[in-house]
């Protein structure tokens, strides 16, 4: 029986009284059916998913792993969006129980399972969800352009349509993800209750634009890359080994590394990624659009959001600048933690313990306006 089909027969037999053990009974099945799933690479089939440019992704599919259960109210589920260049399973060790973790993976754990149901979505361009490495109708260069509200859109529709739910507790995310998180806010803000986007912003500053489009820059200068149209994944080595000085400082880099092992250390950071390099250009070109803030201004666009906030960012990040973020906490009156750790906008390399000390008691509390 399919997950879907569970939400619609269940929707259906709580309704009619007199089938309440029934009804019953199709809940528990439902929850089993979650948990089976713990972890898993799950799809969702969306069908034709429309862009905001007035494009269409055809075949859209977009990737999840759930973790935990859904309550029997059905209002503790927390969404977690993926970062740039990641995908869901890079995002596992974030959920979890931390009585049954060891004390270095407890640190990192920012959902509870044993009190959310986690839900981690991939975003468009991750080479899970729809992308242009893995359509078979819209290939590489032909794949339309897409931005991080079309990515939102997408998610709310698996939210709503796949996995049934009417209301998230929260939306968390790191990165892209934690952009994501301010759009969430912004386009659907009666929907959940808590946003804590980490290293983040609601618009990039010049600087962000700057860092972005040298990375694009990296790419587009690789001869392989044959302006996306190449037959064997380009090797892209200074667009790697220029993506690791953004997202470090140079303090982070000088304890970490060496002068003896500096060879060997550009040789493993300029070694291919995983990622195929027509998704991180679309990734990337989506982020430099990301801008929730228009011709309003921050105030405005902070203001026309519900959730209340936790804003976490890196004062030392050199890939997004805090600024905005801050901004945005500052009008809504809501808590921040400013990291000062060396590891920047790599913040649960160094730092996680402080991220998680402060987001789990913010997902317990609830919302209070």
């Amino acid at each position: 029986m399919s997950y879907a089909l569970i939400v619609k027969l269940r929707n259906a037999l709580i309704l009619l009284p007199s089938l309440a053990t029934l009804a019953a009974t199709v809940f528990l099945l439902l929850t089993v059916h979650l948990n089976a799933q713990d972890g898993k690479q799950q799809f969702a089939r969306l069908g034709q998913c429309k862009l905001e440019n007035g494009a269409v992704i055809e075949n859209c599919n977009i990737g999840y792993r759930t973790f935990g259960a859904l309550n029997a109210a059905r209002d503790n589920a927390v969404l977690m969006p993926t970062w740039l260049y990641g995908t869901s399973a890079d995002l596992e060790g974030l959920f979890g129980d931390p009585k049954n973790a060891t004390q270095d993976s407890q640190a990192k754990i920012l959902v509870n399972t044993s009190k959310y149901f986690g839900i981690a979505i991939d975003s468009f361009g991750d080479g899970i969800s729809s992308s242009p490495s893995n359509s078979e109708t819209q290939h590489g260069t032909a794949f339309p352009a897409f931005s991080e509200r079309d990515m939102v859109e997408a998610e709310y529709r698996v939210m709503t349509e796949a996995l049934g739910l009417k209301h998230l507790h929260a939306v968390i995310g790191l990165s892209m993800g934690g952009e994501q998180t301010f759009a969430w806010a912004v386009l659907h803000p009666d929907f959940f209750d808590l946003a804590v986007p980490i290293i983040a912003t609601p618009r990039l500053t010049p600087y962000d634009l700057e860092v972005k489009e040298i990375m694009l820059g990296t790419i587009y200068a690789d001869p392989s890359y044959a302006n996306g149209n190449y037959s064997t994944e380009p090797d892209l080595k200074l667009a790697n080994l220029f993506g690791s000085l953004t997202v470090t400082t140079p303090e982070f880099r000088n304890t970490h590394t060496t002068r003896e092992n500096f060879s060997a250390f550009v040789e493993q950071t300029e070694a291919r990624q995983p990622i195929d390099a027509n998704d991180r250009v679309w990734q990337l070109r989506a982020v430099i659009r990301h801008d929730l803030i228009g011709n309003r201004t921050l105030a405005e666009a902070a203001r026309s959001t519900h959730a209340d906030f936790l804003v976490i960012v890196s004062g030392k990040d050199h890939l997004v600048n805090p600024q905005p973020a801050l901004e945005w906490a500052a009008v809504l009156g809501a808590p921040t933690y400013v990291s000062q750790a060396e590891c920047s906008h790599l913040i649960m390399t160094c730092d996680a313990e402080a991220v998680s000390s402060r987001v789990r008691p913010f997902l317990d509390r609830g919302k209070t306006k």
